[in-house]
């Protein structure tokens, strides 16, 4: 029994019995040991391969050519013939990481910034509500929370939960962190999640390993009839798979000093958990309710570029110049009078004895040196297209920087452009969603803090993406230019557009009153900027100017 499903049985009662979300596979579990375990260890080689690091790779590839192999013998016999996996068993032998994992994701992360959020809740008919929500943004650092963790996390692993914690040594604001897979369960009911399970591990001096499981559930009190947030602690002592109840030990939280003064707690009439589960991307090729990572089908084609990359670099490698020198020409060593090879970056020397003359001297040239011709162009074709399989569905190559097709005019280059702004689009509607549901709750959290009760539920928080795929100030110039001269936007409307909340509130205006009156001013008088209530001015219909008379060229057009 995993751990969470010994937290389903607590919830649910004896029985223990959770509806699954599809009729068991049996065929697939035939040569499966442990689905849990292969989920997580899926989620380890993501992480992996996120991380970008080449030693990091080799390790965990030669680990799981070691042991994870002898665990799934059967599912696992694909990643046996990886490139990593194969290599692991080499040492001579460079291998290159391409980085484009971490690429495709970082770059997702940083065309979905950070949103502009608000509360239309005022509050006693003032702002508390939206300042309260500002502070808890600011002081909690929800931005770098988005962007360095939670985010490309999700991206990457699947899923994770946001966890609401408040502490008033520390803050009189509420603040969230983030959970990533491996450390929260969710427990379904009915197609809902009615329980999160945050898990921490410890390590005490003594070498102990302990995890302190945090249950967040909603329940129904028939006395009071209402629901109700229950917050219960448990503590195990692990002596083997993290995962596994029976190789777990319950002991009593008043047992480790650390978690003596941790207690139970119940919010009443709140149907909310205070927490909030992040999945990004529907995985419907399993039960759980879990996420799908977007690694899903790409970690093969990631090795296969790994390898051509490898295979390049060792082809220039042996590609270099072979020198043959005469060992009559080759510097000795003094002591043992034995020629001393000369020292040079991977180069291969071969020593040619040749014949004697008859005066002793050798025939020949004293060094020859030959070259390899070797096809690299075959490499750099392959790995292109490798890599274009890898983001096919996701981005396009222009989006990493990679432009594949020179002779594309501007409508196709947009129109290959749209498959990065339909995956944005789709992970800025689910993150919607979930910032919503976050701002809403810290702010529940922020009320139970001052008032240890929750009385407003819904805060109608309001979460607003820029617009702009690309949101460089030169793009928006470009674009919200266009749209005010074509009259299509008001002056305040492109203020609030190109420069946000980045202007004080006074220099703000004065920008504004100057694009008003330099920009709309021409606008209704002609293009002119003189007033003139329509009338003909000096210069117009072919009339003499002052300018003109000075310069000599009255009647210029009669004499031409």
């Amino acid at each position: 029994m995993t751990i969470k499903e010994w937290f389903q049985k607590k919830l649910f009662g004896r029985s223990g019995i959770a509806k699954e979300n599809g009729k068991p596979d049996p065929e697939r579990l035939t040569f499966i040991n442990n689905n849990d375990a292969l989920t997580r260890t899926r989620i380890r080689e993501y992480n992996i391969w996120y991380g970008g690091d080449g030693d990091e790779l080799l390790n965990y590839y030669t680990h799981a050519n070691m042991y994870e192999a002898n665990y799934e013998p059967f599912y696992a016999r694909n990643k046996r013939s990886y490139f990593w996996a194969i290599s692991s068993t080499e040492t001579d032998i460079k291998r290159t990481h391409s980085g484009q994992p971490r690429n495709i994701v970082d770059t997702l992360v940083g065309i979905c910034r950070f949103p502009t959020i608000s509360s239309k809740v005022t509050g006693d008919g003032q702002n508390i509500v939206d300042a309260n929500l500002r502070k808890i943004i600011e002081e909690g650092r929800l931005k770098d929370v988005y962007r360095q963790e939670q985010l490309p996390l999700t991206l990457v692993e699947g899923w994770g939960c946001y966890k609401i914690c408040w502490d008033k040594d520390i803050s009189d604001y509420p603040f969230a962190t983030y959970y990533r897979a491996e450390n929260v369960d969710f427990i379904y009911k009915s197609n809902r999640i009615v329980s999160v399970v945050f898990k921490d591990y410890y390590t005490a001096e003594d070498g102990k390993q302990y995890m302190l499981a945090e249950t967040r559930s909603i329940k129904y009190d028939k006395d009071e009839d209402n629901r109700y947030l229950a917050i219960e602690y448990e503590l195990f002592r692990l002596s083997g798979s993290d995962d596994d109840i029976a190789a777990a030990e319950k002991i009593d939280l008043k047992s480790i000093e650390k978690f003596a003064e941790l207690q139970d707690m119940k919010v009443s009439n709140c149907n909310l958990l205070l927490a909030v589960p992040c999945i990004l991307f529907a995985n419907t090729s399993k039960v759980g309710g879990y996420g799908r990572s977007i690694f899903t089908g790409k970690i093969d084609l990631f090795d296969d570029l790994d390898q051509c990359l490898s295979q390049a670099s060792n082809s220039v490698r042996k590609s270099t110049p072979v020198e043959y020198f005469n060992a009559d020409y080759l510097e000795r060593d003094p002591k043992t009078g034995m020629p001393i090879q000369p020292h040079a970056y991977d180069r291969k020397y071969t020593i040619i004895n040749g014949q004697r003359n008859s005066d002793g001297t050798s025939t020949g040239e004293a060094v020859q040196t030959t070259q390899p011709n070797i096809d690299f162009g075959q490499y750099s074709e392959q790995a292109v297209q490798i890599l274009l399989q890898i983001i096919n569905g996701v981005m396009s190559p222009a989006t990493l920087g990679i432009d594949i097709a020179k002779k594309d005019n501007a409508e196709a280059q947009r129109e290959k452009e749209k498959v990065t702004i339909f995956t944005r689009n789709g992970i800025i509607d689910s993150e919607t969603l979930i910032l919503k549901s976050l701002c809403s709750q810290l702010l529940c959290a922020k009320e139970l803090m001052d008032s240890e009760k929750i009385t407003v539920r819904d805060y109608d928080i309001s979460v607003k993406f820029s617009e702009f795929a690309d949101d460089s100030y030169e793009n928006k110039l470009e674009k919200l230019g266009a749209a005010l001269d074509a009259q299509c936007i008001s002056e305040e409307m492109y203020m609030a557009k190109l420069y946000g909340d980045t202007l004080p509130a006074d220099e703000f205006e004065r920008e504004k009153q100057w694009l008003i009156e330099h920009h709309t001013r021409p606008r209704d008088e002609g293009m002119l900027g003189i007033a003139g209530g329509g009338a003909n001015l000096p210069g117009m219909n072919g009339e003499p100017t002052l300018e003109n008379e000075a310069n000599g060229e009255i009647g210029a057009e009669e004499n031409v």
